[in-house]
């Protein structure tokens, strides 16, 4: 995290559109300080694209600052930072206190994303302490990550690797798996779902 752009009104955190001020904070020697501060035309935008034109002048004179605290950022506004990744905090303070709890929740964020990106690239069952016996709980993976498909989770595990069993838990057997012969599914109803051992069909 390297600098915070604080949108005010002569250092007074008010609404955007009553804003005239961009500081920039920067932390050095565990102190943030003010490094920039430029001033702007009172918004009067009254259509969209002329306020999001003024917006985006605003946008241009917080630099490469990774976020932006106001006292309120919204509709147009909020679009045009969103749109362009920046982390929003709407507050009335511009503190160190607020700097660091800012730092902070980023922080949390990028490590949560991060989490999840890695869940994503990893998803699917993963072998037990028994060689060849596998386990993938699917309806914990659908609820952190409700972008993954049982399809995207199992295919390409039944499709390349070597397994015994496989033990799923499910909200219910994929409509897939069940028509898919070349494998025998054992189901069994537990609290909420099915529990289903799956291995591959003996010729």
């Amino acid at each position: 995290m390297e600098k915070i752009a604080v949108i005010s009104r002569n250092q007074e955190l008010v609404p955007f559109l009553d804003c005239n001020q961009v500081e920039i904070y920067e932390k050095q020697e565990g102190q943030w300080l003010a490094v920039r501060s430029n001033s702007f035309p009172a918004i009067k935008g009254r259509t969209i694209e002329e306020l999001r034109a003024e917006t985006e002048a605003v946008r241009i004179l917080t630099g490469d600052a990774k976020a932006v605290l106001c006292r309120e950022l919204s509709g147009i506004p909020f679009s045009v930072f969103n749109q362009r990744g920046y982390c929003i905090f709407c507050g009335d303070k511009a503190d160190q206190d607020t700097f660091d709890g800012m730092v902070k929740d980023i922080e949390e964020s990028d490590e949560k994303r991060r989490r999840k990106e890695e869940m994503i690239k990893n998803a699917g069952p993963v072998e037990t302490e028994t060689p060849g016996i596998y386990f993938l709980d699917l309806v914990q993976l659908q609820k952190e990550c409700p972008e993954i498909t049982s399809k995207k989770a199992l295919l390409p595990f039944l499709s390349h690797t070597p397994f015994l069993e496989l033990h799923l838990v499910c909200a219910h057997i994929p409509p897939w798996l069940e028509a898919d012969t070349s494998f025998e599914k054992k189901v069994r109803q537990k609290e909420g779902g099915v529990q289903i051992t799956v291995t591959r069909k003996q010729c």
